[in-house]
């Protein structure tokens, strides 16, 4: 029988039962197709539902589809009609009155509600694609219709409990007496609450007392339902045990933050988040307070996800002492779809193939890139707000980019990759496998710390005599606004004239800031090398900010008319006070035609590579720059379908094969060219990803390891590697020159993974050349919303600084080529005094970038004697001082 659940010791705050005619009385959603909704009748006279119509709301639509006429159908006084799916269990179909399979196929995010003629008379579920109902049984308490859900009138029990369908209780049925039970022992000192016996609802209800310390006015999405915050105010002193608590569901009425309320409901273990379900709700007493707990962890944690199991529910602080770091800006989360943040503790993430061989999931477990991967997601934690938030507002950091203390054209409001948090307040919730904080304080300025990687006005670098850079614009076009056309009629930039103008102005700022001798672009309109062309427009702006020995240049040789044939290219810019073009030519990139298979047609292009090759003014040696952008991560090739079943299990994202055969086609194309080189661009690969190791160093790799070309691809019309593809076994020995100087530097930022994309990788000639080499973190660490696009930043104001100019930060290296004399007396009568020390000191950095060692004991052999004796004679030179 259906039962009226009241506590001995609170006065429910459930109105009255009423006389009220027809209204839904139970709902089922269990397994499979164990679906149920019960009508009911609480008249003294039998009923015919003519005008009645039950409708269903696919995943909360605001629309309500799928639909049935109750017309004709008569319930009994005292009564109710079963309406099943036909092939509900036996139980469900013996107390059955009705089949059907339209309107009661429903899932826990479906509303479905009650009509008289067009207007609801009574609902169960919420609207926004919300699991309101999901594996579970509702069976009304409280008879009052009501067009708006709330789950203080039903009570919640286990899936496929069908025990009370097809009866409805005649009002007068015995009180249930809820245990009384602390917050702590709800929650317990493991993951699940030991109040559940099996399943994730327990049996019984409790009963449960605390302070409100957040409340959620309406659901976020899947990830948090209408309800409140609870915590005990003394707590147990057993830091095993959280003292806080979500309340799901709740009845918000006349609540208010600083109250202490008593609850009844049930335990739930809503896919790992321990909360209660909260059917009954008084208020005892108002005003009260909960002080924020800091979050630590202790030494007997195993995980830092066992850390936060231990505050769940609770309101905590992030303090500089809990050690979290950005680890991904305030911006648009495409998992959850909205604006919020991601902090890890200790350190950032790193994708998982930035530093390790990028083994896949059924090859080892165990591998180095798993580990990563696994670290990553116990390290987290996302920072969100309690409603969505509105474009360009960070609802808990009302100053972010809106102040400009000092007039300097930037803001002193922003946050950054790697920053240190330090006083963020809110409660910690659990949803989609990720802990989540909902933030109740309101943060400023102080509240990231910028102690490692703050922004820069320049790059920090080394300088030579020769710079090279590589940047990324972020689709440069100026065809909408009177320049040249398109090649396919595209536009993948600015869509105002105001947004292209704000583009320029930060992309001039942050060239002229980097102020490299030669510097290679992509992703800018493919639209020619005419007055109107994007390169020309973007050069001419540049050069209007620079005197004019400084000025830059157009790599062409007056006979290119476009670089390939995308609506996007690679362009060169170089000083001619620096170096003077002596040849050009564009290496053409393989490309697939492969069978069709399945949507994809096989058919897959890339960018080709703007070689110019240079000759460096005073010296008489030449350097040739490929600029390159290979095959997406975001787009298919054949092996995604075809071998991969549209699975990434490397983790490479798509067309990995593909940006190999562009690696071993450039590899092979630069053999031919004589002089020193560098390949630059964007290669879509991060560090440790097969087509950087083709060009590096494929020796690294484990013995049965494959890195594998793409089928069926070609350069112009030639087969490369025939229908089968091939397994690269060589490498072209270029040095990643960032990874040399930086191991642990990083440019690009998708989710909450950081790494490297966009490469400058230097030939074998060039490593007694080195002398620096950076990524200038001005993008990829700073929030999408200072980007030049208003389309979802709303009013947040935008800056003609290099913040943000794109979303892949520059690349820049520095190049000496300046004569000079090796010291070459090892004997030990080397005059240390008369050294100079920067000089050498070039020369050791550059001997331990390429594993290489002077030969000081005259044997033949580099070895650990030679290398510790070339460090030892560093010290004795005092090089730690340059």
């Amino acid at each position: 029988m259906k039962m009226n659940i009241l506590a001995a010791t609170v006065a429910t705050l459930l109105a009255p039962q009423a006389q009220s005619t027809i209204f839904l009385s139970e709902y089922i959603e269990g397994s499979s197709y164990n679906k149920a909704i019960e009508i009911a009748n609480d008249s003294e006279n039998a009923i015919t539902l003519n005008g009645y119509s039950l409708k269903k709301a696919t995943n909360g639509r605001d629309t309500w589809g799928q639909s049935m006429a109750l017309d004709n159908v008569t319930i009994a006084p005292h009564s109710v009609f079963v309406l099943s799916h036909p092939s509900a269990n036996s139980d469900i179909q013996l107390v059955t009155d009705q089949s059907d399979a339209n309107v009661i196929n429903f899932n826990g995010d479906d509303p479905i509600a009650l009509f008289l003629n067009d207007t609801i008379v009574d609902i169960i579920g919420v609207m926004g694609d919300i699991n309101f109902g999901k594996d579970q049984t509702l069976v009304r308490i409280d008879y009052t219709p009501s067009t708006a859900f709330n789950l203080a009138q039903w009570e919640v029990r286990r899936k496929n409990d069908s025990s009370d369908l097809g009866q409805l209780a005649d009002g007068n049925s015995p009180a249930v007496e809820a245990s009384e039970v602390t917050i702590m022992d709800i929650q317990g000192d493991s993951w699940f609450s030991p109040l559940i016996d099996s399943g994730y609802l327990s049996t019984e209800n409790y009963q449960t007392e605390g302070v409100i310390t957040a409340i959620q006015n309406k659901a976020l999405g899947n990830d948090i339902n209408q309800g409140f915050f609870i915590q005990d105010q003394q707590g147990d002193n057993n830091p095993l045990t959280s003292d806080g608590l979500f309340v799901d569901y709740a009845d918000l009425a006349g609540l208010n933050v600083g109250d202490k309320v008593v609850v009844i409901g049930k335990v739930n273990e809503n896919y790992g988040w321990t909360t209660l379900l909260g059917s009954q709700v008084e208020r005892v007493s108002s005003g009260e307070s909960i002080e924020a707990t800091p979050l630590q962890t202790l030494s007997s944690d195993e995980s830092f996800r066992e850390t936060l199991e231990r505050y769940e529910g609770m309101l905590v602080s992030l303090e500089k002492t809990s050690d979290l770091r950005v680890t991904r800006t305030y911006g648009f989360d495409y998992s959850a779809y909205r604006n919020n943040m991601v902090v890890a503790h200790q350190r950032v993430n790193f994708h998982p193939n930035q530093l390790n061989t990028p083994v896949t999931y059924d090859d080892v477990i165990d591998s180095p890139a798993e580990q990563q991967l696994a670290n990553n997601k116990d390290q987290r934690i996302v920072i969100e707000s309690f409603e969505k938030a509105s474009n360009g507002v960070v609802p808990w950091y009302p100053e972010f980019g809106v102040t400009d203390i000092d007039q300097n054209g930037s803001t002193e409001d922003y946050i950054r990759i790697g920053d240190l948090v330090d006083g963020l307040h809110g409660v910690l919730g659990y949803s989609y496998a990720e802990y989540r904080l909902y933030v109740t304080n309101q943060a400023h300025t102080d509240s990231f710390i910028h102690e490692e990687n703050d922004r820069t006005n320049t790059p920090e670098l080394t300088k030579g005599d020769l710079q090279v850079a590589t940047f990324n614009v972020l689709n440069y076009f100026n065809s909408p606004f009177g320049g040249a056309a398109n090649p396919k009629g595209q536009n993948r930039g600015a869509t105002t004239l105001v947004e292209f103008e704000m583009q320029a102005d930060k992309i001039v700022a942050a060239l002229k800031a980097m102020n490299a001798d030669i510097v290679g672009l992509m992703e800018i309109e493919n639209n020619g090398f005419g007055a109107n062309s994007a390169i020309v427009d973007l050069v001419s702006q540049l050069n209007a900010e620079l005197p004019l020995a400084d000025q830059y240049q157009i790599a062409w040789d007056g006979e290119l008319e476009q670089v390939g044939s995308d609506a996007i290219t690679n362009q060169v810019i170089y000083k001619p006070a620096k170096v003077t073009l002596k040849q050009m030519q564009v290496l053409q990139m393989p490309e697939q035609h492969a069978p069709a298979v399945g949507d994809e047609d096989g058919n897959n292009y890339q960018r080709d590579a703007i070689t110019p090759t240079f000759s460096i003014n005073g010296s008489d040696q030449t350097l040739t720059v490929a600029v390159n952008h290979f095959k997406s991560k975001g787009s298919t090739c054949w092996e995604d379908v075809a071998i991969q079943q549209g699975q990434d299990p490397n983790r490479q994202g798509s067309c990995e094969n593909l940006r190999v055969s562009a690696a071993y086609q450039l590899g092979e194309s630069l053999m031919a060219v004589s002089g020193h080189k560098l390949i630059i661009g964007d290669l879509n690969s991060y560090a440790a990803e097969d087509p950087i190791s083709v060009l590096t160093d494929i020796a690294h790799l484990p013995t049965d390891y494959e890195v594998k070309t793409a089928r069926s691809t070609y350069v112009g019309e030639t087969p490369l590697h025939g229908d089968e593809g091939a397994v690269i076994t060589k490498s072209y020995g270029y040095t990643n020159v960032v990874k040399a100087f930086h191991p642990n530097a990083y440019g690009y930022s998708y989710n909450d993974e950081v790494g490297t994309l966009d490469y400058i990788l230097a030939s074998p000639s060039l490593i007694s050349h080195l002398v620096d080499a950076a990524e200038w973190n001005i993008n990829a660490v700073e929030s999408s919303l200072f980007e030049y696009s208003s389309e979802y930043s709303g009013d947040l104001p935008k800056y003609a600084d290099a913040y943000r100019a794109s979303d892949h930060d520059p690349v820049i290296v520095a190049l000496s080529f300046k004569p000079q004399e090796l010291i070459g007396d090892f004997d030990g009568d080397l005059d240390i005094d008369s050294l100079d020390v920067s000089l050498f000191y070039q020369a050791i950095r550059s001997a331990l970038i390429s594993d290489l060692a002077y030969d000081f004991n005259h044997d033949g052999q580099i070895n650990r004697r030679d290398l510790r004796g070339l460090m030892d004679l560093c010290t004795r030179a005092r090089c730690a001082t340059h």
